[in-house]
């Protein structure tokens, strides 16, 4: 299945409507992550300067307008854009004038300055993230209207895993949600971590970018 995802030549023709389109997140303080998951720990207040952030993920559409060589199924272009190094993501953020971002901007992106678990509140949602065999089907960018941050920003906890610009140990931090191990919120939460060598792609992981 996962050859399949780097076989399949895009048919053109698409339009995003999302392309392009930011959320600004004020200055501020905000919570930031979580004393009982050891990996998030300490909680602390953070402090971050004003900062704007995609409101969605990037697409395979727009992903390909820089990298043409980048396939997919037909019919997927709305979808996430996955399967990509942390090499690319940057790149591709630098060639549109922007950049990754830090965990930091990630987090306060999704949590907001109430330290919520999740970017709609603290409870998980009652319908499922994803209702076919997790790992095989995607959804694309802003499908699922409740899952928004306090700010506007979407597909933050049910969708795929995304590059940041932190690092730690060599390897580089991924944040968000974990569309292929899952069906339910449980790995969702705003302050879960990854860490990921960034010459490494995955089926579940991705990234939008800030200014």
């Amino acid at each position: 299945m996962l050859a399949l995802f780097t076989s399949l030549i895009l048919v053109s023709g698409f339009n995003s409507a999302n392309s392009s389109e930011m959320v600004e997140i004020p200055a501020g303080e905000f919570i930031m992550g979580d004393n009982i998951d050891e990996h998030a720990s300490p909680k602390r207040t953070a402090q971050l300067r004003t900062f704007s952030i995609d409101r969605f993920e990037v697409t395979n559409e727009e992903f390909r307008q820089q990298f043409s060589d980048h396939t997919f199924w037909k019919g997927f272009e709305p979808h996430p854009v996955t399967n990509i190094t942390w090499y690319q993501a940057k790149t591709y953020c630098e060639q549109a004038g922007k950049r990754l971002p830090t965990e930091e901007e990630w987090e306060k992106s999704a949590r907001g300055t109430d330290a919520r678990l999740y970017p709609w509140g603290n409870k998980p949602l009652r319908k499922k993230p994803h209702p076919f065999y997790s790992g095989i089907i995607k959804r694309r960018v802003g499908l699922n209207k409740k899952d928004t941050s306090p700010y506007g920003v979407r597909d933050m906890s049910g969708s795929v895993w995304e590059w940041t610009a932190s690092s730690e140990n060599g390897k580089r931090v991924t944040r968000g949600g974990l569309w292929n191990h899952h069906l339910d919120y449980e790995y969702g939460k705003t302050f879960d971590r990854n860490l990921i060598v960034p010459s490494e792609r995955f089926i579940f992981l991705g990234f939008r970018c800030v200014k």
